[in-house]
């Protein structure tokens, strides 16, 4: 061994010597004896030089290096036995979470591909009296909202099936989609379609729950316990009606443009009872209807309004019919700063 390599040798066996403190001592030469050593290999032969290397090499192999190692390591360092435990404990604990956080993320977004997942939220959107709304589902579907109606539907939407729950009126322009059927739920009925134009009317206060179809098919289902077929299928210009309280459905044919005509700013009238009329006024613009006079109920109106204002169509209804109509307008609430319905009082003409 070269004395560059012995020397530094020394150092490392003199800091182990110091600290390790155990029963077995590692005598190292000091500095003095160095020195005398040096002199000695100058007056020494080659063969005597080789000779006593080999005892030195030989002296060196008993010493555990491993463990010296360790024991100066954990001196220099500072570090405890339970803290290196620690350190072996969060390196190993590492390793598993990363595996771990792999999984967790792969099943998220594998649950929400697959539609299994249960994270959903909903999205509701209302169209308040007097105001009609127009809606673009997130796959493309267009409804329209009539006043006083509302929809919810989930988020994500296109999933298994595309759900969309309904209270009042809406037109729907269905986009196709044999994946994933679109269904329209109302009261305990659920309207079922692929992709088709329909009409569906299921005010809370109505009487009765009506379906139009424009275009396309679709499939009414109800629970077995109705009186009314648990499956109905209906073809374009067909009209499904239920009847609330008797609990019962007639399907028959009509113009389905006059019951969708709404969704175009077309107020239509075909024989419509006053008792209707003054329901379908205070939802198309916002007030409050009184009929004064109880023969009124027996008339029935027959007319178009195409996008007129209010004020314009009680000069129509005048003009073509038997009845005087004043207006009241709404004031303001001096409690709830709210301005109130205006309010349109229906007479007979005398």
């Amino acid at each position: 061994m070269c004395p560059a390599v012995f020397l530094y040798y020394q150092q490392i066996r003199k800091k182990i010597n110091k600290d390790l403190k155990e029963e077995e001592t590692y005598r190292l030469p000091d500095n003095n004896q160095f020195d005398r050593y040096l002199e000695r290999k100058k007056l020494q032969s080659k063969e005597d030089q080789y000779l006593e290397a080999g005892v030195l090499i030989g002296e060196l192999k008993t010493v555990d290096t491993d463990k010296a190692y360790f024991v100066l390591h954990n001196r220099i360092t500072g570090q405890s036995k339970r803290q290196l435990i620690w350190s072996r404990f969060s390196r190993i604990a590492a390793i598993l979470i990363i595996p771990l956080l792999i999984y967790t993320v792969w099943n998220q977004v594998g649950g929400r591909r697959s539609g299994t997942t249960n994270l959903l939220s909903y999205q509701e959107i209302a169209s308040p009296s007097g105001i009609r709304s127009k809606v673009v589902l997130p796959d493309g579907s267009k409804v329209w909202l009539n006043a006083g109606s509302r929809i919810r539907y989930s988020v994500p939407f296109v999933r298994k099936t595309r759900e969309v729950e309904l209270v009042g009126e809406a037109f729907l322009d269905v986009e196709t989609n044999p994946d994933s059927p679109l269904e329209v739920k109302v009261d305990q009925f659920t309207v079922r379609v692929l992709g088709t134009r329909f009409n569906v009317k299921a005010f809370p206060d109505d009487r009765q729950i009506e379906v139009v179809l424009k275009e396309g098919r679709v499939r009414l289902e109800s629970p077995s316990e109705e009186r009314a077929a648990t499956q109905i299928s209906l073809m374009p210009e067909e009209q499904w009606i239920y009847d609330k309280s008797s609990r019962t459905a007639v399907v028959r044919k009509v113009n389905a443009d006059q019951h969708i005509a709404w969704h175009r700013n077309r107020f239509v009238l075909n024989k419509t009872p006053m008792a209707e009329l003054a329901t379908q006024l205070e939802r198309w613009y916002g007030v409050q209807v009184e009929i004064r006079d109880q023969e009124l109920y027996n008339y029935k109106f027959t007319t178009v309004f195409e996008d007129e204002p209010l004020h314009r169509v009680i000069e129509l209804l005048e003009m073509s019919s038997p009845i005087r109509i004043r207006y009241l307008a709404g004031e303001l609430n001096q409690e709830t700063g709210e301005a109130e319905k205006s309010i349109l009082q229906i007479s007979a003409k005398r």
